[in-house]
């Protein structure tokens, strides 16, 4: 391609243009040597990640590997009845653990010699009074750590703070002992009393008491109900003595001339003998009223016949010869006469009859007449045998007054014990007041208790705080945590290493005639061009290589494009403004701002130079951009420092096409930095 025309479509540009400026600058891209400069300027960044974060992913995951050495001098101590060796638990623990690569030594001068010659990072010398100082109250134990500064600064770090965990470890397991005689040991045996068991036995006892009260209080209501109920019972029965002792006198009155009046009637009624006598005089009667009516029957029917033979006798008279008149006369009347006869005994024997049905009636009446007085008089006797003495029925009024003074006595003593127990009550009631004051003040002193000893377990007396930690925009390695860092870093430095392989500052003489504008598109822009293929490579690198999870990827990689452009904009102005010397600024500038960042450590734990120019330079903005969008830190508002990091690149942009001092040379002269 000519440097002096650029054809298309037939037409020819002058070659100071934009496009032929490009033309020749692309040109260079079509030497093989220049083609693999810029594929390594496109991927040495992402090496360059790629090596440092994996380098640095997770180096206290691998504390296990840093060789330290160990010396366990102590000797075990009894307390309270147990062995306490906290030198053997402390090793143990650690052998178990393998917090680091611990050899053990026998003795601290051999250990302290592993430490100066380099095999071992550190040194723990636990010394023989370990446990006996421990647990003393009136000095520390003291744990050596014999560590080498200058052998290693980063590792002496971590052994010092190891230290600092291993002791803090240790006063929660000296605590525990400590204590294990007041609140008793984690999980130990009840057998041996301890202010937990007391204060809990003290506690249910409380409880119990409250409860026991609350029953007294309840039985008392109920008692007192019940002696309400029996007053009232009480006065219901001496009101009904009263009544029986008055009934009970009209009784014994009554009772007593009962007796009177049945001895009376006694002495009335016919003894047995006659009433007997009477009733077989009526039985008897019966039976000659019977026999009467019979014979009289007889006599009626002997009249008839009698009248039938007078009868005859008269006609038989009348036939006699010569006093037959007057015997015909005679007969005659005696005929009359014995009519009349039969006519008088013919009444004479209806009356009986009557007679004997009335006797018969009478009997029968009479019989059980004369049986019901015997029975009576049988019944009165009785009665009178079985009715109470004179003095049985004195004593019976006498006990009657003694029971209706004995029930008022009952009711008055009911009234006195019923107000008793209303007292009781009241008094129930107060104790149950105080025995709920006493229960609620017992659980509150365990409650303060707990709070105030942990629970009034060992344990807790010795981690009395518990950590609760809560994560936002959480990063799970050391790796991850750098790479925002060492992704600028490297884009940076993929920027800077574009001025090895390409003249920033020459350009064509052919383009001595073009704008400023132009002069810097044509050598800015496929260097912005390689910027951007450099950040897609960092990007790829970070979630596909290191397997970084990006909350946002494509925000990511506009972050490392944005970057990646100002970077360059910033090279090309450094050295189209100074030159070689351009290049040294470059990385001056790149270790100032490697130091005031904020990258590794926080800005405030710098000096305060730096913390004052933290919120101007751009590394600063694409490293807090990137870890808003690599791990939605900040609140994920990554369009401040995005607009920031815009700001400086039109800035460089814009300084660099009034300021850049171009260096024009021949076509022929015109080519790569670089050398192979």
């Amino acid at each position: 391609m000519s440097l002096y025309k650029v054809r298309s479509s037939g037409l020819s540009r002058p070659a100071h243009g934009l496009f032929s400026g490009l033309a020749a600058e692309f040109s260079l891209f079509r030497q093989p040597k220049v083609f693999l400069a810029a594929l390594a300027l496109i991927f040495v960044p992402s090496l360059y990640v790629l090596i440092y974060v994996s380098s640095v992913w997770d180096p206290y995951g691998n504390l296990t590997q840093l060789p330290a050495a160990i010396v366990n001098q102590d000797a075990p101590v009894m307390r309270l009845g147990r062995e306490v060796n906290l030198g053997k638990q402390i090793v143990d623990t650690l052998d178990q653990q393998r917090p680091f690569s611990f050899v053990h030594y026998a003795t601290p001068e051999a250990a302290k010699t592993a430490v100066q010659s380099g095999k071992a990072f550190f040194a723990l010398l636990i010394p023989a009074n370990f446990s006996q100082r421990a647990m003393a109250t009136n000095q520390p134990a003291q744990l050596g750590l014999y560590v080498s500064e200058g052998g290693n600064y980063t590792a002496s770090l971590v052994s010092k703070r190891f230290g600092t965990e291993l002791a803090h470890t240790l006063n929660e397991k000296l605590n525990r002992e400590r204590w294990a005689a007041l609140v008793g040991p984690d999980g130990g045996s009840a057998a041996e009393p301890t202010l937990g068991q007391g204060l809990a036995a003290l506690q249910a006892g409380g409880r119990r008491i409250l409860a026991a009260s609350t029953k007294i209080r309840a039985g008392s209501a109920e008692l007192k109900e019940g002696l309400v109920r029996a007053a009232d019972g009480a006065g219901k029965l001496a009101e009904g003595a009263t009544q029986m002792a008055d009934g009970s006198a009209r009784l014994t009155h009554g009772v007593k001339q009962l007796g009177e009046v049945v001895a009376d009637i006694r002495g009335k009624l016919p003894d047995d003998g006659k009433l007997k006598e009477l009733a077989n005089g009526s039985e008897a009667l019966t039976r000659g009223a019977l026999a009467l009516k019979e014979g009289m029957d007889q006599l009626q029917q002997g009249a008839v016949r009698l009248d039938a033979g007078t009868g005859e006798f008269q006609a038989g008279a009348a036939k006699v010869p010569f006093f037959g008149g007057r015997l015909s006369a005679g007969s005659a009347q005696l005929h009359t006469g014995v009519s009349a006869l039969g006519e008088g005994i013919k009444r004479t024997a209806a009356g009986s009859g009557q007679l004997n049905d009335g006797i018969k009636q009478l009997d029968f009446h009479v019989q059980p007449l004369a049986t019901g007085l015997i029975e009576l008089n049988a019944g009165l006797h009785t009665m009178s045998e079985k009715l109470p003495t004179s003095d049985q029925l004195d004593l019976l009024d006498r006990s009657m007054g003694r029971l209706r003074e004995g029930n008022l006595a009952l009711t008055g003593g009911l009234g006195e014990l019923n107000q008793g127990a209303g007292q009781l009550q009241d008094g129930a009631g107060e104790l149950e007041k105080g025995a709920g004051k006493l229960a609620a003040g017992l659980d509150e002193a365990a409650s303060r208790f707990e709070a105030g000893f942990g629970g009034a377990r060992a344990s807790h007396l010795a981690a009395s705080v518990e950590t609760v930690t809560e994560v936002i925009a959480p990063v799970p390695q050391n790796g991850p945590a750098f790479s925002p860092y060492f992704a600028a870093l490297s884009l940076w430095i993929g920027a800077v290493m574009m001025s090895f392989v390409f003249h920033l500052r020459r350009l064509p003489s052919s383009m001595r005639r073009a704008s400023r504008p132009v002069r810097w598109l044509v050598k800015a822009i496929p260097l912005l061009c390689l910027g951007l293929l450099q950040a897609t490579v960092v990007v790829a690198v970070l979630k596909v290589g290191l397997g970084i999870h990006l909350a946002n990827p494509y925000l990511v990689w506009a972050m490392a494009g944005l970057g990646s452009v100002t970077f360059v904009s910033l090279i090309v102005l450094f050295i189209t403004l100074l030159g070689d010397a351009g290049r040294l600024g470059a990385v001056v500038f790149l270790i100032l701002q490697l130091s005031a960042s904020g990258g590794i450590y926080p800005i405030e734990l710098s000096p305060l130079f730096y913390q004052r120019i933290h919120d101007y330079l751009p590394f600063t903005f694409l490293v807090r951009s990137f870890r808003t969008t690599m791990f939605s830190a900040f609140g994920g508002r990554w369009e401040p420092d995005a607009l920031l990091l815009a700001y400086i690149a039109v800035g460089a942009m814009l300084a660099g096409l009034l300021l850049a001092r171009w260096k024009y040379v021949p076509h022929e002269n015109y080519g790569p930095a670089v050398e192979f």
